[in-house]
């Protein structure tokens, strides 16, 4: 009896094609560095733990085989990131990626642990980048640590390049959220 091909992801239990590794879900996620292989069995967990909830806790795991080769990841985009920001990092449980728009519609997208501080540095003009137009906030994201607010923040600046009408969609649903909070 042929066995049935599941996510290696630890927490997934969905059916897959023989020749996947991972759930779609699961492999964008991979793709995007979100989600990445446990050192001690095997198997897939959030990129941002060493090991998997399982390991951790020190369940008796049976080492995952792959039942196809695992291929390459896609081209990532460049991910910006400076060695200061690890010691002002520490103890830090949220990073904030954010898209500001010109009033000639362009787009910029960054990421910071202070989004007011830097709210407030764009619009002081302290911010090379930013500082021959004005810019205003129409959206951002909150992540746990900064390693997936960088992959984030890069994965967007390519989305703007490639596909602004996309950045479009999500700036207007994350207005109509934000109506919606405001019971407007």
């Amino acid at each position: 009896m042929k066995r049935e091909n599941i996510c290696a992801h630890f927490e997934c239990n969905k059916r897959i094609r023989n020749d996947h590794f991972l759930c779609q879900m699961h492999f964008m996620m991979w793709e995007d560095g979100f989600v990445d292989q446990c050192p001690k069995c095997g198997r897939f967990k959030s990129a941002i733990y060493e090991l998997c909830l399982d390991c951790y806790e020190g369940q008796q795991v049976i080492p995952w085989e792959p039942p196809t080769a695992i291929k390459g990841k896609v081209h990532q985009p460049d991910i910006e990131h400076s060695n200061v920001w690890t010691k002002a990092d520490q103890g830090v449980n949220r990073f904030f990626v954010y898209i500001l728009k010109s009033d000639d519609g362009d787009f910029y997208v960054g990421q910071t642990r202070e989004l007011r501080e830097r709210l407030s540095e764009h619009r002081d003009k302290k911010t090379k980048s930013t500082s021959e137009r004005r810019f205003t906030l129409q959206y951002f994201e909150i992540w746990p640590t900064r390693r997936p607010a960088e992959i984030r923040e890069a994965k967007m600046k390519q989305l703007v390049k490639d596909n602004p009408r996309q950045i479009r969609r999500m700036i207007i649903g994350f207005h109509d959220l934000i109506k919606e909070v405001k019971m407007e």
